[in-house]
């Protein structure tokens, strides 16, 4: 049970940091300064890799690290929307 747990973790820790460090380099390359950006598509990554990992243990910490992240993405692409919106 443990080695299958320490696997999809491994397995977890990869893929994030994958997404993560393409999508970083994709938005440097793009000259991207806003830090909003970056943080919202770390948190998309994170769910891309929580998604298709899909651990099937989860601690209470964990989903409190779900709700905190959807809501700053939440927060972060309403205030998008509102900026569009607006001008």
């Amino acid at each position: 049970m443990l080695n299958e747990l320490e696997r999809k973790l491994s397995v977890l820790i990869l893929v994030y940091t994958t997404l993560v460090a393409v999508s970083s380099m994709s938005l440097y390359l793009l000259s991207e300064k806003r830090i909003d950006t970056y943080v919202s598509l770390n948190i998309l990554a994170y769910y891309v890799s929580y998604a298709v990992i899909r651990p099937s243990y989860t601690t209470k910490s964990a989903r409190y690290l779900n709700i905190v992240l959807f809501a700053i993405f939440a927060i972060i692409v309403s205030f998008r929307v509102y900026e569009v919106l607006t001008s």
